[in-house]
């Protein structure tokens, strides 16, 4: 079970772990000034390879909640203000929904991880969290009081700044794709099929370690995926999109032509819930291509078979240093 962590000691550990691994991993150090919609100020900044962080503690005489606030950008601004896309701003201690940023702990496993409640600032029309969770590919959890937020990373992973370098490309996507009124990830018409959603919505338990670390790269795995469809049919006409059920949808002239699901573990449950959200958001219909994608190899040939029987293709990644390696 996935609990929010509010001890102040326990925050302040997890703090020092998020601070520790991101300064390790981005090579270069600057005191620079930080940009925000009221004006500016200094603070040190950690940078590289199209990401940049800063930490710092918001204490009781500068702010209504003390909390650590750590900003991020997708990369540093030259001759300039850094600008601030997204922060993730933990309490120092108790329990908020004021705040975007969370720490929780997975108490059967003792693993750390970092959440975000899906709200994106930016003080700008379109921008905010209904908005960015129909249009977001990384994997929403319920936790505490059924509170829907962003699974993020695992605290102490080398895989961390990855994680958090894919949410924070993401976000800055999102906002530039409100800044110019156009949607990617929309469909271009609304499906009966698109309507139903039949995903669970009370808590949440993690029965594998392994599953659970699957979902912090299910956006990463997701826009990889069409990166490679795109890439395959170099057609102008399919539109790709994406939806709070369909991981990812393909359309043309106004039809869905392919649908894909995308689970984090290859047990039965996960193979026959897929198989289930496919089948009826394809509405059982034949025309409608659908492919379950799996972690994992491709050692499961009799499954691939069996599918096949129902119309269902199967596709395998893997993930490593970031990287979506795709097998059929």
């Amino acid at each position: 079970m996935i609990e929010i962590i509010t001890k102040k000691s326990e925050i302040a550990k997890c703090q020092r772990i998020l601070e520790d691994t991101l300064k390790a991993a981005l090579p270069y150090k600057e005191r620079l000034a930080i940009g925000y919609s009221g004006g500016n100020f200094e603070n040190e900044v950690y940078y590289g390879d199209g990401l940049w962080y800063s930490p710092q503690l918001l204490k009781k005489d500068k702010v209504a909640i003390p909390r650590y606030w750590n900003g991020f950008g997708t990369g540093k601004v030259e001759g300039g203000h850094q600008t601030i896309t997204v922060e993730i701003n933990p309490p120092l201690e108790g329990l908020t929904k004021r705040v975007s940023g969370i720490f929780a702990r997975d108490k059967e496993h003792d693993i750390y991880y970092l959440l975000h409640r899906g709200r994106v600032g930016g003080g700008k029309k379109g921008i905010g969290k209904t908005a960015f969770e129909r249009w977001y590919r990384g994997k929403w959890i319920n936790v505490g009081d059924n509170e829907r937020v962003i699974l993020v990373g695992r605290l102490g992973s080398s895989e961390l700044v990855y994680q958090i370098k894919e949410f924070v490309s993401e976000v800055a996507k999102f906002k530039s794709e409100v800044d110019s009124g156009k949607f990617s990830r929309q469909p271009t018409r609304k499906d009966k099929m698109l309507s139903f959603d039949p995903e669970f919505s009370g808590k949440k338990s993690v029965k594998r370690r392994s599953s659970f670390e699957y979902d912090t790269y299910h956006g990463l795995v997701v826009s990889a995926l069409e990166q490679q469809y795109k890439k395959e049919h170099p057609m102008k006409k399919h539109k790709t999109f994406n939806t709070q059920m369909i991981d990812l949808g393909v359309q043309a002239d106004g039809k869905i032509k392919h649908i894909f699901e995308v689970k984090s573990s290859s047990d039965r449950q996960s193979i026959y819930a897929g198989i289930g959200q496919l089948m009826l958001h394809s509405s059982g219909s034949s025309t409608i291509k659908k492919t379950l994608v799996l972690p994992g190899d491709n050692n499961f040939k009799k499954l691939a078979i069996v599918l096949r029987k129902i119309d269902i293709d199967l596709l395998y990644y893997e993930i490593n240093n970031g990287n979506v390696k795709f097998m059929s």
